[in-house]
């Protein structure tokens, strides 16, 4: 049996060769795992003869009006056939050979650990368009929350944590930042409308991993919320004045670092007492919630938002329950002032009444 050439083609080449473009190949090897490239030395995805001949398959079968993914399980179905008659094994079935393909594709959409696993491949090879064309797939076929929860944030921890372990540089851990920013920047431009209730995010001094933040950032202003983000190394002044001019129903300060919470205690605590103060992050501490004595975030940024909403809600509802309350209060006040004046004038006017006819006052003049 004659052995295929060892893969040799970079996705461009590959895709002059079939024409199709770069953007559609690596959709399809992302969603239907169509393709199965290899590493060089220097970590490009090489292709091969099979890769090739599994798109051209693919595209002839779409000619005939088969779905992509329709084709692309009936190629590979055949493959995985044709292997075991080879080998003279019985084919077992395959994951997808026992769904529809309505099932198989849902399958895809349910695994986020899958779109985390290729994210992290691409950032690894610091391949832009593979990792664009991930997350292309993630919020396509999912919500945004789902694909900001499930997979921008996993990604990204996985990628703190491969950082911490030396298993990636420093410009893979970079390049992931700026990958992520420019996702979640795009879905930030509303945070400036509607009428909600106003978030001011920011991390302390000495903070610069506020991707989390961010993330958190993005599901408030889906939820309604005017987010006024300030983001990573936000001196506590320049926070405190944003504060006084914004008058926030919420302030979520995240750090990873407890220091980054302790060495500003006494700010904290004093800006706790004027807008509820919310931290997160690693850095919250038992101790750091005691020394500043404000609101704690947990790790579940759904939830999070949930209880932000609720407790501004609640303040929201307070502040005019006490409002009435007071309005109550100044018009009983204003109605028993007019009560006394009027029971005042009345006593009066009763003495005058109560005077003898022919009396005469000291101060009238004699006839």
């Amino acid at each position: 049996m004659r052995r295929s050439a060892p893969p040799s083609m970079r996705i461009g080449e590959l895709a002059t060769r079939v024409g199709v473009s770069t953007h559609v190949l690596r959709a399809w090897e992302s969603r239907y795992a169509l393709l199965t490239p290899t590493r060089s030395q220097g970590g490009y995805r090489l292709y091969g003869a099979d890769d090739e001949r599994r798109v051209r398959e693919v595209l002839s079968l779409r000619d005939q009006g088969v779905s992509a993914m329709e084709a692309a399980r009936q190629v590979l179905a055949a493959e995985r056939a044709g292997t075991a008659a080879a080998t003279g094994i019985a084919a077992e079935p395959g994951p997808d050979d026992a769904q529809s393909p309505e099932d198989a594709e849902s399958r895809l959409r349910l695994d986020p650990p899958l779109l985390v696993a290729q994210l992290l491949d691409a950032i690894t090879a610091l391949d832009e368009d593979r990792a664009h064309a991930v997350l292309d797939t993630a919020f396509l076929d999912r919500s945004v929350e789902s694909a900001v929860v499930d997979v921008l944030v996993p990604f990204f921890v996985r990628v703190g944590e491969m950082w911490e372990l030396g298993r990636i540089g420093i410009a893979q851990e970079h390049f992931a930042s700026s990958l992520v920013r420019r996702r979640l920047g795009a879905l930030s431009m509303t945070w400036g409308l509607g009428t909600g209730p106003i978030a001011v995010l920011a991390c302390p001094p000495g903070e610069f991993h506020d991707i989390i933040l961010m993330s958190f950032g993005v599901l408030l202003g889906r939820a309604g919320w005017r987010v006024r983000y300030l983001g990573e190394d936000t001196p506590i002044p320049s926070l405190v004045s944003a504060c006084r001019l914004t008058k926030p129903d919420a302030v979520v300060l995240a750090s990873r670092r407890p220091s980054g919470f302790r060495a500003h205690a006494r700010q904290l605590k004093a800006l706790h007492e004027q807008h509820p103060l919310w931290i997160a992050g690693r850095g919250t501490t038992p101790r750091v919630l005691t020394e500043i004595g404000c609101h704690h975030l947990g790790p579940d940024i759904v939830a999070d938002v949930a209880l932000l909403t609720e407790a501004a809600r609640a303040r929201r509802r307070a502040a005019e329950s006490a409002a009435r309350e007071s309005a109550a209060r100044e018009s009983a006040t204003r109605q028993g002032a007019a009560l006394e004046a009027a029971a005042s004038e009345g006593a009066g006017l009763e003495a005058e009444d109560a005077r003898p006819s022919g009396a005469r006052s000291d101060s009238e003049p004699l006839a």
